[in-house]
C-alpha cells in the first residue's frame, strides 16, 4: 500500500486538508455530542455528504463539521494546549481519513501551531498525534457504513504562518511564484488572518531560495473573525430584545448580512461593515505597532486565511494597496504544510 502524505490544518473556525492524492477537504472545527436523528432519517436525509458527518470514537457518538450545529453540546477549541483536547483528536482523525479516503491505514503527517504557541508546544503535539489512532465507526458522511483506522508513522509540526510564506512562494512542482523577490536579503511580510488569531512573519530570503524567519518581527494577535461574530451576535441581541443567534443563523447573517425575526427583516449590513473595518485597524494597529517603518521597506507583504478574504478591502489602504491576497488564501497553511513536509520527509530518504 503505497504512503500517503497529509497537511492538516486545525483552525479554530476551519479544518482545511489535503493530501498527496490531490484530494481535499474544509468544514467547520465543530464537534458536539450526537444524539438519535431518528426523525431526520426517516425524512430519508443524504448521508454520504460532507456536511452530514456523525461518528463513533472511542464507543461515544459525535457529530462533527457542520452536523455538530444540531448537537445539545457544541463546541470550538480555545484551550491554549489544544493538541490535548479529545475534540482535536476527533477533528484530526476525521479530516485525515476524509482526505485519504479510508485507503491508507499509514500516512506521514504535516500540520502546525500559532507562531506564540509553536516554540512551547510543538514538540509535544507531534508526539501526541504519532502512531495508531482508535478506529472510527462512520455513521453518516463521506465514508457512511465504514470503520476506519490510521496510523501516522511520522509528522512534522510547523508554525502557521510561516508555512502559509512557503504556499506564497513555491508552486507545487517546487518552482518559484514570485522570482522577483527572491534576492538574498530581501524581507518577505505575511499576515494571516483567522478565525481567532491573527499570525504575522516576516522572513528573510538566503541564498538557494530558502528563508529565514525573523523572530522579532513575528507572532501572534489576539483578533480574527470571531471577533466579527460577536459583534453580530450583540447586535442581534439588542435587536431581538435579548434573543441569542446560533451558529447556523450567525452563518446566515455572515452571508447575507439580514435575517427575518418575528417576520420582520434585520438588516446587518452596517454592523459588519463597522465591524470589519475596526477590527482591521485594531489589526494594522498591532503590526504597525511591531514593524513600525520597517514594513515600508518589506519587498512584499502576503496576504492569507480566510479572514484575509474578509478584511482585505479595509487592510490594504493602511499598507499603501501593497498586499498581495494568496490565491485560495484559506488553505494556504494546509498547501504550505503538505509541499513542506513532503520536501522534508523524501529529503530523509
Amino acid at each position: 500500500m503505497n504512503m500517503i502524505y497529509v497537511g492538516v490544518d486545525l483552525g479554530y473556525g476551519w479544518v482545511k486538508a489535503m493530501s498527496s492524492t490531490g484530494k481535499r477537504v474544509v468544514f467547520p472545527s465543530l464537534v458536539g455530542k450526537g444524539h438519535d436523528r431518528g426523525l431526520t432519517n426517516m425524512f430519508g436525509e443524504e448521508k454520504h455528504t460532507l456536511s452530514n458527518m456523525n461518528v463513533m470514537y472511542k464507543g461515544e457518538n459525535y457529530f462533527v463539521g457542520e452536523l455538530a450545529k444540531e448537537s445539545r453540546s457544541l463546541s470550538r477549541i480555545f484551550e491554549r494546549e489544544r493538541f490535548n483536547h479529545l475534540y482535536t483528536h476527533i477533528l484530526l482523525n476525521t479530516a485525515i481519513q476524509l482526505v485519504t479516503e479510508g485507503e491508507s491505514g499509514s500516512v506521514k503527517l504535516s500540520t502546525g501551531l500559532p507562531l506564540d504557541f509553536y516554540g512551547a508546544q510543538a514538540k509535544d503535539f507531534q508526539q501526541s498525534i504519532k502512531g495508531v489512532h482508535p478506529a472510527i465507526e462512520w455513521v453518516s458522511g463521506s465514508l457512511a457504513g465504514r470503520t476506519e483506522q490510521i496510523n501516522i508513522e511520522d509528522a512534522l509540526v510547523f508554525p502557521q504562518g510561516a508555512s502559509a510564506v512557503y504556499a506564497a512562494l513555491f508552486n507545487h512542482e517546487g518552482k518559484l511564484t514570485y522570482p522577483q523577490y527572491m534576492n538574498k536579503g530581501a524581507l518577505i511580510g505575511l499576515i494571516d488572518i483567522g478565525y481567532r488569531t491573527t499570525d504575522f512573519v516576516v522572513v528573510e530570503i538566503q541564498e538557494n531560495n530558502g528563508f529565514m524567519p525573523m523572530t522579532k518581527l513575528s507572532g501572534t494577535i489576539d483578533d480574527g473573525v470571531i471577533n466579527l461574530t460577536r459583534d453580530i451576535r450583540q447586535a442581534f441581541k439588542v435587536r431581538s430584545g435579548g434573543a441569542d443567534l446560533n451558529e447556523f443563523h450567525l452563518n446566515r447573517v455572515m452571508q447575507d448580512e439580514r435575517l427575518t425575526y418575528k417576520g420582520k427583516t434585520l438588516d446587518f449590513e452596517d454592523v459588519i461593515h463597522s465591524s470589519k473595518k475596526s477590527i482591521a485597524m485594531n489589526i494594522v494597529d498591532r503590526l504597525k505597532n511591531v514593524w513600525g517603518e520597517e514594513s515600508d521597506l518589506f519587498d512584499a507583504i502576503f496576504l492569507a486565511g480566510g479572514g484575509g478574504e474578509l478584511f482585505e478591502p479595509f487592510i490594504q489602504k493602511p499598507f499603501d494597496e501593497r498586499l498581495i491576497k494568496i490565491q485560495e488564501s484559506q488553505f494556504a497553511n494546509a498547501i504550505g504544510y503538505l509541499r513542506l513536509g513532503n520536501a522534508i520527509f523524501n529529503h530523509r530518504k
